[in-house]
């Protein structure tokens, strides 16, 4: 523990390691309760070996133990839905792991299903078969889940196995190397151009540093940069707008917009100057990291499939800013970052900040979505000032059937709010009040039902905590 805690003192500061040293205090304490706790149930000799039901099979490595219920739970699952695939949740060497709702970019970066999935007859031909006696599953689950439709995996959000092994699945993280992408193609035979629409009001050292690090630092060389001016008074600001356009005019263009402050209709106003095929919304209070964070987030930009991408963005101590946009939790039951505050050398629970996942929403204040796409859904509700603009027009996305995702290999420090302040005092935060019932209102529906990667078992107030209820000394929560 104190290794790790040293670790993060090393890259991160004082403040992150004696949260770090609080939070592992705590996960010990948890971690032998969740053992103390599955050891509860009852594995039998049976149950272990029978690995067929109802005309489906139970894949699994020789790792995983099934708990007593899982015969009974699947048929639960299989006169319900009647899936093709069934996966659930699991106890990995020792710590709970609930996992979201089928999530294609997840499997695709890494083993999220892990080593057991149960899975019709049918589905299991030769090819299957050969990849069934991996020592991972990862190949297997990939393989079987990409020849069935998303309503066709079903979940169970109930801890039915136990692995002793931790899934290794090779997945690709955002910390290893960046010549690495995931399951995406690196070299892209098409780039298209990129604008960048970044609202600017004074703050000419941010947008300086935000700006400077797109030109110099960043390895896609096709974009163009957009400033939407609003309302600035400094002589400074302008005139480093003059430079800007004096050294850059082939990829800067300054627009104005003389109306108040409204995050979305300012956004929505530089996208109507945009000649690019793809749109990266911006703050001017954010710095590129990692060269090839436009190519990773375009790479996911053009599918077909994808509504937005986020990137991952570090405060300037390393810790995480944004990492995914959970919805329907936190104290307001609006949505939250889930990861905020965390080290970035961490890998946060299931492994959700170092590779690439599937969320309901990501932040705007570093979003790329196809133009054409923003423009079919009339881009940003101005109705939402400053406030949920971005989660509204992700679930938008979302019940058109788009896909948005979270790209860690996009790497950007935040400096949250350092040119507005915080909506904490006086009207700033009746709008905030405002704008967040507003989008309860809209969004009740989606609130009420849970977020789909975001697992039940999980608290709705603290993000990611497991929460273990013992009742007579009997396992009542799996």
């Amino acid at each position: 523990m104190f290794s790790h805690v040293i670790k993060v003192y090393r890259n991160c500061g004082l403040k992150p390691a004696i949260k770090a040293f609080l939070h592992d205090m705590k996960a010990g304490t948890l971690k032998r309760k969740q053992r103390i706790f599955y050891q509860c149930s009852s594995f039998s000799a049976k149950q272990r070996e029978n690995t067929v039901v109802l005309g489906y099979r139970i894949v699994k490595t020789d790792s995983v133990r099934l708990h007593m219920d899982m015969m009974c739970e699947l048929e639960k699952i299989i006169k319900e839905k009647n899936p093709a695939v069934i996966y659930t949740d699991e106890l990995r060497c020792g710590e709970l792991l609930y996992k979201p709702d089928f999530a294609p970019d997840n499997l695709d970066s890494h083993n999220y299903i892990g080593n057991c999935i149960v899975v019709k007859e049918n589905l299991i031909d030769e090819q299957a078969q050969k990849l069934a006696d991996a020592s991972s599953l990862w190949e297997f689950n990939k393989y079987i889940c990409s020849k069935c439709k998303a309503y066709e995996i079903a979940h169970v959000s109930r801890a039915l196995f136990e692995d002793d092994k931790k899934a290794d699945d090779g997945g690709i993280k955002a910390l290893e190397s960046d010549a690495l992408h995931g399951s995406q193609n690196a070299d892209m035979v098409n780039k298209p151009l990129v604008s960048v629409i970044i609202p600017n009001c004074e703050h000419v050292v941010d947008l300086r540093q935000c700006v400077e690090s797109l030109i110099y630092r960043d390895d896609y060389k096709n974009i163009e940069i957009i400033i939407v001016e609003n309302n600035s008074k400094s002589d400074e600001i302008f005139a480093y707008y003059d430079e800007l356009i004096r050294e850059h005019q082939d990829i800067v263009k300054v627009v104005k917009w003389d109306g108040i402050f409204n995050y979305s209709a300012i956004n929505n106003y530089g996208a109507g100057f945009a000649g690019g095929e793809l749109l990266l919304l911006l703050n001017n209070d954010t710095k590129l990291i990692a060269p090839d964070s436009i190519r990773s987030m375009v790479q996911y930009a053009v599918r077909d499939n994808t509504g937005a991408v986020g990137a991952c963005l570090l405060y300037g101590d390393k810790t995480i800013q944004h990492a995914g946009v959970i919805v329907g939790i936190g104290p307001d039951r609006t949505a939250v970052h889930p990861n905020s505050g965390v080290p970035f050398i961490e890998d946060g629970y299931r492994d959700s900040i170092h590779h690439v996942q599937n969320y309901l929403a990501v932040t705007g204040a570093c979003l790329m979505i196809k133009k054409s796409l923003f423009d079919r859904i009339n881009g940003l509700d101005e109705k939402f000032a400053v406030a949920y603009n971005d989660v509204d027009m992700c679930l938008r996305l979302r019940t058109m059937g788009m896909l948005n995702v979270y790209v860690p290999q996009a790497l950007f420090f935040h400096y949250e709010s350092r040119s507005r302040g915080y909506d904490n005092k006086g009207e700033r935060h009746e709008r905030f009040l405002r704008e967040s019932e507003m989008f309860r209102e809209r969004w009740q529906h989606i609130i009420e039902d849970g977020d789909p990667y975001y697992n039940i078992m999980l608290s709705k107030d603290v993000p990611w905590k497991v929460d273990i209820v013992m009742k007579g000394g009997m396992n009542n929560g799996f």
